[in-house]
């Protein structure tokens, strides 16, 4: 029987067309929403107009900033919010929902360095840790609601007494950074989170056998970002402050070849006279190099929203 005169086959072809329209539809708004590989640290900033605490709940703003991300090619926002917004998770819910329907990711960003220490890591655990993103993420109405991941800033070179540091004592602050990241994942596995990924920043310069840190030897080294390789999903090396490609080159190569996890490079938007970058397109510049190495692809990420802003879109300009 031809195939185009049974009424039963012909709805059936009709419906499978129909679906397969559909899809390569929905293939195709999907593909315009990923707006792009790169990344951006997003600050509360409450003495800049344009910080995470003065745009959230502005209607007109929150637009303006989902178009830049956009226009950036930015497709995930390490999000950190002050006290007023951090009280209001339906504020925060819509956001996420904002930034997942512009194909944005979106991660929370947690901040504190003397979190590595035993007395100060419960509070990440039991307070930020539970209630910013455990209890947050369960009573979202639907995944859009949800931060996809979890993205740390502790820094143990920021501590006060960091400079005065021996050698050896500075080492001792990075296995206390690892134990911090093991604690979390452990904490996230046991709560229905462990498909959740976390991300965390580092300097370029952990690596160096003979560096500031005093690691006994290579392996020593090794054997400490290996255990960092368990807990994290992704590190974000902060080359801040090299000027050339060369210059980051050299700082993140050994993490490119050993971390078992997603590198990222981390460049900072110091832009102007006697800063890292001389202009805006001197920075740009750099990123679409960065972009352009390796396979696949290297991912960057900026430092940070409110910095770029004012160094791509100058204020009055």
């Amino acid at each position: 029987m031809d195939f185009c005169l049974n009424p039963w086959r012909t709805s059936q072809h009709a419906a499978r067309a129909l679906a397969l329209l559909l899809m390569l539809s929905a293939w195709c708004r999907a593909d315009d929403a990923a707006v792009g590989p790169r990344g951006i640290w997003w600050w509360a900033d409450r003495q800049h107009p344009w910080g995470t605490e003065q745009v959230l709940g502005n209607a007109a703003k929150e637009t303006e900033v989902v178009r830049l991300l956009r226009e950036w090619k930015v497709g995930v926002v390490y999000g950190s919010f002050g006290g007023s917004r951090r009280a209001d998770p339906a504020l925060l819910r819509a956001w996420n929902a904002r930034l997942h329907a512009a194909g944005v990711s979106s991660q929370l960003l947690l901040s504190e360095n003397t979190w590595i220490f035993p007395e100060h890591r419960a509070k990440l655990l039991q307070g930020n840790l539970r209630k910013e993103l455990l209890d947050f993420n369960a009573a979202c109405a639907t995944p859009g609601e949800r931060f996809d991941g979890l993205h740390l800033d502790i820094e143990p070179h920021g501590l006060p007494g960091w400079k005065t540091m021996t050698p050896e004592r500075r080492k001792e602050t990075l296995f206390l950074l690892r134990d911090t990241f093991r604690e979390v994942r452990t904490l996230l596995d046991a709560n229905g989170a462990a498909r959740l990924p976390v991300y965390a920043d580092l300097p370029v310069w952990f690596d160096q056998p003979a560096g500031p840190v005093g690691w006994k030897d290579a392996a020593e080294r090794d054997a400490w970002f290996a255990d960092l390789g368990k807990s994290l999903a992704g590190i974000s090396l902060m080359a801040y402050e090299r000027d050339t490609a060369a210059k980051i080159e050299n700082g993140v190569r050994w993490e490119l070849d050993h971390f078992q996890g997603e590198v990222r490079i981390g460049l900072e938007a110091s832009v102007g006279p006697g800063k890292t970058w001389k202009n805006a397109a001197a920075l740009t510049g750099m990123v679409e190099t960065q972009e352009a190495l390796g396979t696949p692809p290297r991912r960057v990420d900026l430092h940070a929203f409110t910095q770029y802003l004012d160094a791509v879109k100058p204020a009055g300009k």
